[in-house]
């Protein structure tokens, strides 16, 4: 009798433990039961950080917080009678009303992680580094629904220990610091706990600590990339067959490795007009080069970048139509508890001959309460030009208070060019210093100084606009809020920049001075006006650094507007009257719609045109040709949600430029030769997502170019030979399958 109670009870009580484990598991779903919530962390003391008064919110945010060994939950309250549901599909520009939350598992302010849910179904991921240091390319593991109910709308959010390398800590417990933040579009209003927002230099070391559950989060995962590729021009296929593996045997530790990976273009770059001496810098969204990309993305004043991957699979030398693959890369994140470290690698196969290049990078990083500092070597070996580049970045950075920081680079290259049996060592120095001090909460100002000698190259690996410079901006950006209740004014904003530079032969280049006023009205109108002025000077930049030339000064004017939104149809349009010649001016016009046909069906479409009486452009022997030039360009993308796991985009391109050589006033410059050139892009994409992570995606895609020279030529005609004549056109079927 006492063994049967015995068993009856050990049998209750099984069952009473399983019913409790039951009912506090999460399912996301987007529906907030508070049986599952009942014992989470409760956030409701938010401000309003946008517009940034730092006043009571007008609707109120209730946030909840728990986690368990799988990971951190998170779900939004959100009260808003009036809401706008507009899809935006993922990493996209939304119109619809949006959560947002940023995890820094580490709670040291060195890296966080962003993961943003929209009301209309569309999500957003990535990364803020050491202070407001931004990059949207990361995509990660995680999971979010949203619902509605009255005058309430809900996110829920699950977020695996697996997302991210974070340092060991012992016991049950660790401390991770977070953010929230919530978008009211209808308002045009943010509203943010804690007190902080993203366009402060020490965002992310301003987060509010958390008690969570501690776990090691270890993980091991696999995909496989399966890629069909049918050219239509040359009536041939091929296939592909890629593995991407990555290991957590521990929490503060990460191996990533891909063999043969094939990324098939499944995301279309914009087309970009660009003849001038500066480098268009373009993202990355490759997997690979996406996932704890963090540690190695290291950055300076002017767009300067240490570690720029898209380096890594770039055109061919001896064939610039063939880009190259990727035989094999790995690489490995160390996040110990006073610093952290990283090796990345990646052999380029070959495309003609023995072209393919070895890169390397290694980064050390260390961060205490106000200081952080670390270093960055980067290695590439470069067959075809029989070149060995290397660089080494020192980077600090020092937060005195909330108000004042200052962060600074300094870099070393030596690049080895081998001719025969001789060497040529080109060794190059640079530094960068950045200060911030934002006295009150509306006013920030900044101060940057460059120096990079003419010696100095990080591009073999990194990006930089160019090197034998010296440059000193100052801005600064004033917001004004105080306007009284019958104002027809919501706020204005005042800003003004002014950079000094000179080239490091003490060439005096050209000084220039920004000034700009936004103003938004109550009603939702936006207006801004700008002018800026450049000086008279020597400019050796349009001369490919192989000579300089005296420019006189020139001045821009621009109108801005942009019409109330969310909305089923909205716009903005800018008109630019500028001068980029000797004397003459040019004439610029933007205009940017969004349609929305149904809350799941967006076009975004925009057109530019340019008619320039007065264009130099410089070339690769230093002479700088006078021109006038006749520009449009046009971009459509169509976005369609089908359902909640499928979804189509069909983007096109195409931009036409006709250029005639016209007769210069100074002997410094020369008639050009008259030319057209036109491109065309295409891309029709279906993604389907499946329930365990993998993706399935078909892909079409026409690529033209047409560069005529019949003088009488119109546009389009240009677009019409640029649409029959491809370079390319296929068909593409990527299957990328977790495991």
């Amino acid at each position: 009798m006492i063994k049967r109670h015995l068993k009856r009870a050990c049998l209750l009580a099984a069952i009473a433990t399983f019913s409790m484990s039951a009912q506090s598991t999460i399912v996301i779903d987007g529906n907030i039961d508070e049986s599952k919530w009942r014992n989470a962390q409760i956030f409701d003391s938010f401000i309003q950080s946008f517009p940034n008064t730092g006043e009571k919110p007008k609707y109120p945010t209730t946030t909840l917080l728990t986690s368990d060994e799988k990971g951190i939950y998170i779900a939004f309250k959100n009260f808003q009678p009036e809401r706008s549901h507009k899809y935006s599909g993922h990493d996209q520009y939304t119109s619809a009303d949006f959560n947002m939350v940023f995890v820094d598992f580490n709670n040291d302010g060195d890296t966080a992680y962003e993961f943003v849910a929209t009301l209309g179904g569309g999500t957003m991921d990535g990364t803020y580094s050491r202070g407001n240091q931004s990059n949207r390319d990361w995509d990660g593991d995680w999971q979010v629904r949203v619902s509605e109910q009255g005058d309430y709308w809900y996110s829920e959010y699950f977020i695996p220990w697996t997302t991210a390398s974070y340092q060991k800590e012992q016991g049950e417990e660790r401390l991770v610091s977070i953010y929230f933040q919530r978008f009211n579009v209808i308002d045009m209003q943010a509203y943010s706990f804690p007190d902080t927002n993203r366009a402060r230099k020490n965002f992310t070391y301003e987060f509010y600590p958390v008690t969570v559950k501690n776990t090691q989060g270890q993980s091991f995962r696999a995909s496989t990339y399966l890629t069909t590729n049918v050219d239509l021009i040359e009536d041939n296929q091929d296939a592909n067959v890629g593995l991407d593996i990555a290991w957590k045997p521990s929490s503060n530790q990460q191996l990533i490795a891909t063999i043969k990976p094939d990324f098939g273009q499944v995301e279309s770059d914009e087309l970009i007009v660009n003849y001038s001496a500066v480098e268009t810098l373009r993202t990355d969204k490759r997997p690979f080069f996406t996932v704890n990309q963090s540690l190695f993305d290291v950055q300076g004043p002017n767009s300067l970048k240490l570690v720029n991957t898209r380096r890594i699979g770039a055109n061919a030398v001896n064939n610039t139509e063939q880009l190259h693959e990727i035989q094999a890369a790995a690489k490995y994140v160390f996040n110990g508890s006073n610093i952290s470290s990283g090796l990345l690698v990646a052999k380029e196969d070959d495309v003609v001959g023995d072209d393919g290049k070895d890169f390397a990078s290694f980064r050390w990083y260390s961060s205490f309460d106000q200081l952080s500092f670390g270093q960055l070597v980067n290695y590439v070996s470069d067959p075809v030009d029989s070149r060995d580049s290397l660089v080494v970045n020192q980077d600090i950075s020092y937060r005195v208070n909330e108000q004042l920081n200052f962060a600074s680079n300094f870099i070393y290259s030596n690049n080895e060019d081998k001719t025969g049996k001789s060497v040529a060592k080109s060794i190059g120095k640079g530094a960068t210093f950045k200060a911030s001090y934002v006295p009150v909460r509306h006013w920030q100002n900044n101060l940057e100084w460059t120096y990079l000698d003419d010696e100095l190259d990080v591009n073999d690996f990194g990006y930089m606009q160019r090197n034998n410079i010296s440059t000193l901006t100052t801005n600064s950006q004033f917001d004004d809020y105080n306007f009284g209740k019958n104002s027809a004014i919501l706020r204005t904003r005042a800003f003004g920049e002014y950079r000094y530079q000179r080239n490091t032969q003490g060439l005096n280049l050209r000084d220039s001075i920004y000034l700009s006023y936004f103003l938004r009205l109550k009603s939702k109108h936006n207006f801004r006006a700008g002018v800026n002025h450049t000086s008279q000077g020597n400019d050796d930049l349009i001369t490919r650094q192989l000579g300089y030339v005296d420019l006189p000064s020139q001045r821009e004017y621009h109108l801005y507007y942009s019409a109330p939104s969310p909305a089923t149809f909205t716009f903005n349009t800018r008109a630019d009257y500028y001068q980029e010649g000797e004397a003459d001016w040019a004439r610029k016009f933007q205009l940017n719609t969004t349609t929305y046909f149904t809350d799941s069906i967006r076009l975004n479409a925009n057109y530019t045109y340019i008619d320039s009486d007065d264009w130099l452009i410089g070339n690769s022997d230093g002479e700088v040709k006078r021109y006038s030039r006749y520009l449009n360009k046009t971009y459509a993308k169509l976005i369609a949600r089908l359902d909640d796991s499928s979804d189509i985009t069909v983007t096109t391109q195409w931009f036409g430029l006709k250029a005639r050589g016209i007769d210069p006033h100074s002997d410094m410059y020369s008639r050009g030769d008259d030319f057209n050139f036109s491109q065309f892009a295409l891309q029709a994409r279906y993604r389907k997502k499946l329930d365990n992570g993998s993706s399935v995606y078909l892909v079409y895609s026409h690529n033209g170019i047409d560069d005529s020279l019949e003088d009488d030529i119109g546009f389009s005609q240009l677009a019409s030979n640029a649409i029959a004549n491809p370079l390319q056109k296929s068909i593409t079927a990527k299957i990328n399958w977790v495991f």
